[in-house]
């Protein structure tokens, strides 16, 4: 529907064009009514024409830039071809024959082309941050321009007199003035140019003036467009004045904008660089690449001769330059050698942007000119978060007194952009770091998990079940059983101090001695001394591992075992109502090379009878807390271990695990929880 609209809006005013040119009747002191229907004709055309100049698509560019492009493409072409033409034109309408008519028709159609797209581009610049008013103005000035047209022929069909026809004239034309005055004040696009298109303009404007106004008086005295049509002269003529008077306010403004210009690029600027490092906190997080486009931002929006960032190392607690733009070399060496605590203490206490106009007179940061001498003045920014000062950003200029209290507003709403950049792109790095440790550690703990036994040993007259809880995803329990012939069973409980991947590797490392030295040594202490002397130069001195080895022999029902600094082992028979303590004497392996761990071991041989039920378990057990801190301890063990020793060794196991969790309440156990249980059938079968 809307093409349909378009397209008849440009049908109707050029077929009423067409029938005024087929009319052709020259404009005489004495018009006739086939002259006076023509300008009818003309004027109508004119007035369907005027929707278009709201309408269409090129009266409706917003692009200022390009509009006045075509602005100043049009009205040289207009002044070159009108000066190359005007002395070949005839003077008088009765002289023109019909190559001269067609002529004349011809450059009628172009200047009426040329002013209506003159008014288009008026336009699109008048209604540029438009108000309310501005479409009534514009719509006003319109209907004067087609009315001071119109009256041309009706001064000639109305019986007035001279005088008052003059005045009605000089009085529309006045009015006409003012509307061009109040539309040309429209002039708000200024304010969204640079200083490069400012000063370009401006000097285009300059150079196009003279131009225009010759075009203008042109027009008035040598445009043969009068002998074609009066009310298409007028309204061409009228339409270059208001070309001429809207491009001479312009100018005006133009040049009362000049001073500020710089200062508007420089607003663009800031905004354009908060509104990149909005973009790099959404997108860029890779610290490194995050601090040069930091620096780099603060470079450009300051306008400063060097910028730099330094950021807190926590690890070493002492600032490090991280980034810098046009420091040279040896600066950015030695930028750490003339830190200085007093102007560092002054800056963190400081928590605001500071600002120094003399570096050299100002007893804080007179200090950089040992490190840099050609720093005139600086704007120092405190990186501020979490209550704590995390960095400074820097920019300085050569020049004493180069920045501005719009400098320092600035630079606050700046750095509060940039800790969020810093702030975001370390948890992300933090979180990335923290995800590939799990991962780690879950293939640590799947690997750990595989180290220990897939299924319990299978034995006559004796059950045997275990079982290992880690603290975290890895930990340093382990247990192990080894079939050393077909009636002795090599069984194994340790613990490694401290958790986590270490802990997993160490326990690895003694799963494989002991697997290596089961078989060649019989005696459970003598196979933990040669442990200790193969694990003492590889174990870091400040780990240590803690053990039980034992031998069971099932044909002759007894248990020889050994204990390298590790928990005791409880026996408890159903025949009684206490839990033997078996405590042999032993430190821990790792220790000591060799001596004083080969002289304080000690064996010990006990016998199974039957329903006895042997307990062996490490430290977590009786070290698991509850929300208050109380340790469930040896006590509550054993008084678990007696209330269930009846049981199968299976349903030991897992009431100890409850009567543990049922006190620590669902806390989170304090260490790695490891059980071995090792119970003779209450009647041996042969």
């Amino acid at each position: 529907m809307k093409r349909n609209i378009s397209t008849w809006s440009l049908l109707l005013p050029l077929a009423l064009f067409v029938i005024a040119v087929l009319l052709k009747s020259p404009v005489s002191s004495q018009p006739d009514q086939i002259y006076i229907l023509k300008e009818i004709l003309i004027f109508g055309a004119i007035l369907l024409s005027i929707p278009l100049i709201f309408h269409q698509k090129w009266a409706s560019d917003r692009n200022v830039l390009r509009g006045l492009r075509q602005l100043f493409f049009f009205i040289f072409l207009t002044y070159f071809l009108l000066l190359f033409f005007r002395q070949s034109w005839p003077r008088s309408a009765l002289t023109f024959n019909e190559p001269d008519y067609l002529a004349l028709v011809l450059w009628s159609v172009y200047s009426f082309v040329f002013a209506m797209i003159c008014i288009g581009i008026l336009r699109n610049l008048i209604f540029i941050k438009r108000k309310r008013s501005t479409l009534r103005n514009f719509s006003v000035l319109l209907f004067f321009l087609v009315f001071y047209a119109l009256l041309g022929v009706l001064n000639n069909q109305l019986d007035i007199p001279k005088e008052v026809v003059d005045s009605i004239h000089y009085f529309i034309l006045f009015i006409l003035l003012n509307l061009m005055v109040i539309n040309s004040l429209r002039i708000s696009w200024i304010n969204y140019l640079n200083k490069k298109q400012k000063i370009t303009l401006f000097w285009s404007g300059l150079f196009l003036i003279p131009f225009l106004i010759h075009l203008t008086v042109l027009y008035y005295q040598s445009s043969p467009i009068i002998h074609f049509s009066v009310v298409l002269d007028r309204f061409v003529n009228q339409s270059i004045l208001l070309l001429t008077v809207y491009t001479s306010f312009a100018l005006i403004g133009l040049l009362a904008h000049l001073p500020t210009a710089q200062l508007f690029d420089r607003k663009i600027r800031q905004i354009e660089s908060m509104h990149n490092l909005s973009r790099a906190i959404s997108t860029e997080f890779d610290l490194n690449k995050l601090v040069v486009l930091i620096v780099k931002l603060v470079s450009d929006v300051t306008e400063s001769d060097f910028a730099w960032l330094e950021l807190s190392d926590e690890k070493n607690r002492k600032l490090v330059l991280v980034s810098s733009r046009n420091l040279k070399e040896k600066e950015k060496r030695n930028r750490e050698v003339f830190y200085h605590q007093q102007l560092i203490e002054f800056l963190s206490d400081q928590n605001e942007p500071y600002l120094v106009n003399q570096v050299s007179k100002d007893e804080h940061a007179k200090f950089l000119l040992a490190w840099k001498k050609d720093i005139g003045s600086v704007l120092i920014v405190p990186l501020y978060s979490v209550e704590k000062t995390v960095g400074f950003l820097y920019a300085a200029k050569r020049q004493e007194f180069a920045f501005e209290q719009d400098d320092i507003d600035m630079m606050r709403a700046f750095s509060e952009q940039v800790i969020v950049a810093l702030e975001n792109a370390r948890l992300i790095k933090e979180s990335i770091e923290k995800e590939r440790l799990q991962q780690e550690l879950l293939v640590a703990r799947d690997a750990q998990m595989k180290l220990l036994p897939k299924s319990m040993p299978k034995l006559q007259n004796i059950q045997i079940d275990a079982i290992c809880r880690t603290a975290n995803e890895v930990g340093g329990d382990y247990y192990d059983f080894l079939s050393l012939d077909d009636h002795q069973l090599g069984v194994v409980i340790g613990d490694v101090s401290g958790k986590g991947p270490s802990a997993a590797f160490y326990m690895a490392e003694v799963k494989g001695i002991i697997n290596a030295l089961a078989k060649t040594q019989t005696s459970p202490a003598k196979i933990l001394c040669q442990v200790n002397r193969t694990l003492y130069p590889n174990i870091e001195r400040n780990q240590f591992i803690s053990m039980i080895y034992g031998v069971l022999d099932v044909r002759e029902r007894t248990f020889t075992f050994a204990r390298a600094g590790h928990c005791p082992v409880y026996l408890a028979s159903p025949l009684s109502n206490k839990v033997d303590i078996l405590e042999p004497r032993g430190i821990s392996l790792g220790l000591n090379s060799g001596p004083i761990f080969d002289k304080t071991i000690e064996e010990r041989k006990i016998s199974l009878n039957a329903g006895e039920t042997l307990l062996l378990y490490t430290d977590g057990a009786i070290e698991a807390r509850n929300k208050n801190g109380k340790e469930f301890g040896e006590e509550r063990l054993i008084e678990g271990f007696l209330q269930y020793k009846e049981h199968s060794v299976s349903e030991i196991k897992l009431n100890l695990l409850n009567y543990i969790y049922k006190f620590v309440e669902d806390e989170k156990s304090f260490d790695d929880l490891t059980f071995i249980l090792i119970q003779a059938a209450q009647k041996f079968t042969v």
